[in-house]
Formats: C-alpha cells, sequence, structure tokens
C-alpha cells in the first residue's frame, strides 16, 4: 500500500521580494520551519508561462494538470457550488470592485445584489461570497456598473479534464479549490464552518483531512484561503495571523500524522499576492517536500529572500505525482 500524501495549499502566501520582510519572512511558523530543517525546500512554478496567476491557474498546475490556457472560472465556481448549467446555457463569475480596484466586501455585494440582478434579467444570478456572483444565461452578461460598483465579468477560458480520481480528496471551502478538484476528478470534502476567508474554521479541514486519510486517502489537499483574502484588502495584520493560524492549525498536525505513517507533505502556494498592492504575481513561488525518501536540501525557512537562488521544479508540477 501506498504512502499517503499531503498538499496544503497556502492561497496567495507568497509575495514578491521587497527590501522589507515579506508576510512568510515575518510570520511565526514553528511547524512549516521544522519540515524545512528535515524536507526540500525549493520553488515551483504555479503559472505556465504567457497565463495569468490565480487560483484557477495554479491548483490545476500543481495538481498535474497540463494548461494551454487559463480556464474558465465560471465553470469553476459552478463545480464549487453545486449549481447545474442547463444544456445550452453558459455560466460566468461576476466580481463587483471599486473604481480603485478594491474587492468589495460581503456587505456591500449584497447591498447590490438586486441591481445586480435587475441589470441582467435574462441571467441567474446568484452571490457567491463576498465580491463573487455567478451568472447563468444563454449570452455572456454585459455590465459595467451597478450602483457604485464596477463589474468584471471574467472570460471564458479552457475547461478543465480530470486527471485525478477519487483516491484524491480535496478540503476546501466553495471557491476555486474546490471547483478544480471537483472538474479534476477529485473527491472534494468542505466541512462546516470552511469560508475561505479569515475567519475560516481551519480546524475542521484538518479534522476533514485527517478523517480521509484513516478511510484510505491515497492524497489529501487541504486548501487554505484566507492569506490570499487578506491580501486583496492589503490587510498584512489579517494576512500574517492566517499564516500562523495555517502553521498551528493545519501544518502541525497534518505534518505529525504524515511522519507518524511514513508519507510525504508538502507546503506551497498557488501563485504570489502581494500585500502592498493586493494583484497576483505569477513568479514561482516557494515550497516545501517532506518524505522519509526526501533528502534535506535548500533553504532553512520557507519564504521568498531564502528561496530566491533555489531551484524552480517546472509546471506542470504534479506535488502529489512527484511522491508517489
Amino acid at each position: 500500500m501506498t504512502a499517503p500524501r499531503i498538499l496544503v495549499v497556502l492561497d496567495g502566501a507568497a509575495e514578491p521580494i521587497w527590501p522589507w520582510p515579506s508576510t512568510l519572512e515575518a510570520a511565526q511558523m514553528p511547524a512549516l520551519d521544522a519540515l524545512c530543517d528535515r524536507g526540500a525546500v525549493a520553488r515551483v512554478a504555479t503559472t505556465p508561462p504567457g497565463l495569468p496567476p490565480g487560483s484557477e491557474v495554479g491548483i490545476p498546475t500543481l495538481l498535474g494538470a497540463r494548461l494551454a490556457s487559463a480556464p474558465g472560472r465560471g465553470p469553476i465556481e459552478a463545480a464549487a457550488a453545486d449549481v447545474t448549467v442547463p444544456e445550452g446555457a453558459g455560466v460566468w463569475r461576476v466580481d463587483v470592485h471599486h473604481h480603485d480596484g478594491r474587492r468589495a466586501v460581503t456587505a456591500e455585494a449584497m447591498l447590490v445584489a438586486r441591481d445586480l440582478a435587475a441589470a441582467l434579467p435574462d441571467h441567474d444570478v446568484r452571490h457567491l461570497k463576498g465580491h463573487r456572483f455567478l451568472a447563468v444565461g444563454a449570452e455572456r452578461p454585459e455590465v459595467e456598473v451597478v450602483a457604485s460598483l464596477v463589474v468584471v465579468v471574467w472570460d471564458d477560458g479552457e475547461a478543465l479534464a480530470p486527471v485525478l480520481d477519487r483516491r484524491t480528496v480535496v478540503v476546501a471551502a466553495p471557491g476555486a479549490a474546490a471547483g478544480c478538484g471537483r472538474l479534476l476528478g477529485a473527491q472534494v470534502v468542505t466541512p462546516a464552518g470552511a469560508t475561505g476567508d479569515v475567519g475560516s474554521d481551519l480546524w475542521a479541514k484538518t479534522r476533514a483531512a485527517l478523517a480521509a486519510l484513516r478511510d484510505g486517502a491515497d492524497a489529501v489537499v487541504l486548501h487554505v484561503g484566507g492569506a490570499d483574502e487578506a491580501a486583496h484588502h492589503r490587510d498584512k495584520v489579517g494576512k500574517r495571523a492566517m499564516l500562523e493560524a495555517a502553521d498551528a492549525d493545519v501544518i502541525r498536525p497534518l505534518a505529525r500524522a504524515a511522519a507518524d505513517v511514513g508519507g510525504a507533505i508538502a507546503v506551497t502556494s498557488d501563485h504570489a499576492t502581494c500585500v502592498e498592492t493586493g494583484r497576483h504575481h505569477a513568479d514561482p513561488v516557494p515550497a516545501v517536500l517532506a518524505a522519509p525518501a526526501v533528502a534535506p536540501a535548500g533553504a532553512v525557512r520557507l519564504h521568498e529572500r531564502l528561496a530566491e537562488r533555489s531551484a524552480v521544479w517546472d509546471g506542470p508540477f504534479a506535488l502529489l505525482g512527484a511522491l508517489r
């Protein structure tokens, strides 16, 4: 029987290198430091050349998909939310932003929800969370502004084809990770309390991951979205707090579980999100792999400055497949 493999994806945890410390560099993450001490630290190219950085690209790439173009975000969100798209219809992710690029918060999005639905009478419009909506209809939504907010309709894109099976379990809140996992063929578990934001119940995700391992899963992917959400709101304190919480509530118990059964664990990001600007970046992101067959190598901590000269594991880099 193959030893289990665990992948922890800290969404948007990485950042560009500035003269001052990044959030990963400043955060106190002793469990992650311990993994670096006994594992191999390098960088992962989660964004193939020419593609935009984002979870819809980075997560499939980490899981082994070979992307020629960016996947459509609408089908991913529909899969995550268990929304059935009627035959002949399309589905689009629709975001509401402030004019300066900041994402609307949930309260603001809810205030304009009726206005957005009224502007798209031929679509079934539903609020997902935060600034995100989903629109299902025959034609691409055409709307630019609602109330005082800018409306952004995501482009169509590549369809994700299955590369996994149900022996891989993805533990995630409703959103990109859950949708990508489902479209790629994995089993998806969304525990109660998992929101994908800074208030997400990380212990609930860890319990679900441990349960999947006990039930015989070959691989478990646990996605933590709160650091990315904090970075988009340019909240340095919130991003650091989320990373430190993930270290205590996710990485520590899962690293112990992997070590107890001779399994492998990897921790990385799906892309970088700059907490100064709130924008995604396509630079390779730091990653650590720890397993009985992996010799310690590379940086002693997992952050951008120390990993800058480390080897780059090119995509599609299937962290899970590499440890079979």
